[in-house]
């Protein structure tokens, strides 16, 4: 009965007291927030795991941003490597007298590629070879001044 006999201004007071607990009890929730998101206080107590953390992002970022190569620069690519080989020396020769072997290599290797998109243009590469191939006289059976 005591209680019902309260006056307004005693439950005033109650309901201040409490907003003042519940805003104190947020105020330190919202603290310890802060201290578990601060990165710097993270590293700072396991450097290890932020370090093996910040491997491990950078290892899967460079996974995913690669640039890959296309099929004509892979084929390009080992080309080079073949014509390379065949002049008998790795390119970090390229110093004095290297220096003319590299620049053959070079001519080489443009002179080979351009061959190659002659006879394997990349539109036949890219549907698998499918599909007719350009006529040349060389291997027709046709004279090509009578077209018979």
């Amino acid at each position: 009965m005591a209680e019902r006999e309260r006056s307004s201004e005693d439950i005033r007071r109650d309901i201040a007291r409490e907003e003042e607990n519940l805003s104190q009890t947020v105020e330190q929730i919202g603290e310890r927030i802060k201290e578990k998101l601060d990165w710097r206080a993270q590293v700072k107590d396991s450097p290890y795991w932020a370090l093996g953390a910040a491997a491990g992002l950078g290892y899967l970022a460079s996974k995913v941003l690669a640039r890959r190569a296309t099929p004509m620069e892979r084929i390009l690519g080992s080309l080079a490597e073949e014509v390379r080989g065949s002049l008998g020396g790795p390119p970090s020769a390229a110093a004095g007298p290297g220096l003319i072997r590299m620049t053959l290599l070079g001519i080489a290797t443009k002179a080979a590629a351009d061959w190659i998109r002659e006879e394997c243009p990349l539109d036949r590469v890219t549907r698998g070879g499918v599909g007719p191939r350009p006529s040349t006289f060389r291997d027709a059976n046709i004279d090509p001044e009578t077209n018979m």
